[in-house]
């Protein structure tokens, strides 16, 4: 017999956590942070502590407390066992946002995680730009012998582990044990987002992942479809974060719409949208350069675009760092040489002035920073994230200059208040007025009411269970076949 234990990802949007078992064979698909659970209990300023992470979170029921599952240098140091066999058999990331795999950075690290190429080179520029653990563990608590014959705690080289990350074919057929495991394009907000039709003893479970319709990738939606109606599915998870909602606007309207904004704008045009969409910084890259700009980006991406130049499955989707439609901006480091005397302070100083990842755009020809920007405002398409608004200080938009906005409309009272202190900073420049009159001009990664439907239609599954979803009420109202589950309610088929 197959179960599945939803131990999150249900009536919530995101923090998908399922866990799938077959003739002894657990498998979770995605292992994500539920924001709804962390925001009952944490903030921006106060967060599980380091020294007890794990015992906190399972105390708050954030995390499933399973034996056999979680790093042992944090279970063995909080008093949670760590002795016996892994638990798990694989996790199966269907994408690289932190609601489906966040969490994975707690587990051990020879449990396989199986993702796509695009997904591995995403969680790659989250620990090397920041200080996650997704694709290489940094143990803690540990210790070891100095030249002094003294205990010092380890860091560096001598606590880093490689995690076990199997990258698959995408369309292709693998199995893990008695599971035969389908991964599937479907078209998001991110690249490489993968849905999956896992064929069990019991028969076949479609999981939808996160997707839509109206990205550059429709196509993969519309095969994912297809490939279900073929495998005559016992069971499908289908999100339904948007099925409430009735229309949808498509990233190429994004790409139109901001054309002809900065076809308007006589000065700096400032743009804002997720880091690591990567089809939206193609829409702004193709407007920038229907327009007769460049687009000027931060490091980050960069970075991102650096990694992903390198793929032979990528490289031809996204330009490279080097583009040159493309600008890389240079902010002030550490010390803030950027614009200091080099006579003074040295070319090597300046170089430390900045993380090993950064150092090596400091020699690209296309580099810029504020300087660049402030002497020709008409040139360019100026991203700048909610993170580093502080870059308009140096940069001092120019009368008759506007900000495009490309993310989410709040949907809470804390991003309302996140939204007003952004508003802050534009009003301070001048680029709005008194009233939030930006340019807002989002596509959602997410598909509304009716594309959801057509995918619950098509896939012609036995059983449906609404995931990512805060209104399954919508699913019982189009189809008899719905099963609602509460979370770490089992299912079995």
């Amino acid at each position: 017999m197959t179960s599945i234990t939803f131990h999150g990802g249900v009536n919530d949007i995101g923090g998908n956590k399922f866990l799938v078992e077959d003739k002894g064979v657990k498998i979770f698909m995605d292992f994500g942070m539920s924001f709804t659970d962390e925001g009952k209990f944490f903030s921006q300023f106060m967060n599980a502590r380091t020294s007890n992470s794990l015992a906190d979170l399972f105390a708050l029921g954030i995390l499933p407390n399973i034996p056999g599952m979680y790093r042992t240098d944090l279970t063995k140091h909080m008093g949670l066992g760590g002795n016996e066999e892994t638990a798990i058999d694989a996790v199966l990331l269907t994408h690289a946002h932190v609601d489906h795999c966040k969490y994975i950075s707690y587990l051990r690290p020879d449990i396989p995680i199986y993702c796509s190429e695009a997904t591995k080179l995403i969680m790659q520029n989250y620990d090397e730009t920041g200080t996650d653990q997704y694709l290489t563990l940094k143990e803690r608590f540990q210790i070891y012998e100095n030249k002094k014959g003294e205990i010092s705690r380890a860091t560096g080289d001598k606590v880093k582990i490689p995690r076990n990350i199997k990258v698959f074919d995408e369309g292709k057929k693998f199995s893990i044990d008695s599971i035969d495991v389908e991964a599937l394009p479907v078209d998001h907000s991110v690249p490489g987002v993968d849905a999956f039709i896992l064929h069990t003893s019991s028969g076949s479970i479609a999981n939808t992942a996160d997707l839509r319709f109206h990205g550059r990738r429709a196509d993969d939606t519309e095969k994912f479809v297809q490939r279900c109606a073929e495998s005559s599915l016992d069971l499908i998870l289908c999100e339904g974060t948007r099925i409430a909602e009735t229309q949808s606007t498509t990233e190429y309207d994004v790409e139109n719409i901001s054309t002809k904004i900065i076809n308007e704008t006589q000065e700096l045009v400032i743009c804002g949208y997720p880091i690591r969409d990567l089809d939206r910084l193609m829409s702004f890259y193709l407007a920038a350069k229907n327009s007769g700009r460049y687009l000027v980006i931060d490091l980050k991406q960069a970075y991102l675009l650096k990694l992903f130049s390198g793929s032979k499955n990528y490289s031809k989707l996204y330009p490279a760092p080097n583009d040159k439609q493309i600008k890389i901006f240079i902010p002030r480091g550490t010390w803030s040489l950027i614009d200091k005397n080099l006579d003074v302070f040295s070319e090597r100083q300046l170089y430390m002035d900045y993380s090993g990842w950064q150092r090596e755009f400091l020699d690209y020809p296309n580099r810029v920073d504020y300087r660049d920007i402030t002497a020709n405002q008409k040139d360019f398409v100026f991203y700048c994230s909610d993170f580093n608004l502080q870059n308009l200080i140096d940069v001092k938009p120019n009368p008759g200059s506007t900000y495009i906005r490309s993310l989410t409309e709040p949907f809470d009272t804390e991003m309302e208040l996140k939204e007003e202190q952004i508003k802050n900073w534009f009003e301070h420049f001048g680029i709005i007025g008194k009233e939030r009159d930006w340019h807002q001009v989002h596509v959602s990664g997410h598909g509304d009411g009716e594309q959801i439907k057509r995918v619950i239609d098509g896939a012609n599954s036995k059983k449906l269970i609404p995931i990512h979803t805060h209104h399954d009420e919508y699913h019982k109202k189009w189809h008899s076949n719905v099963h609602t589950v509460n979370q770490h309610d089992k299912y079995e088929m």
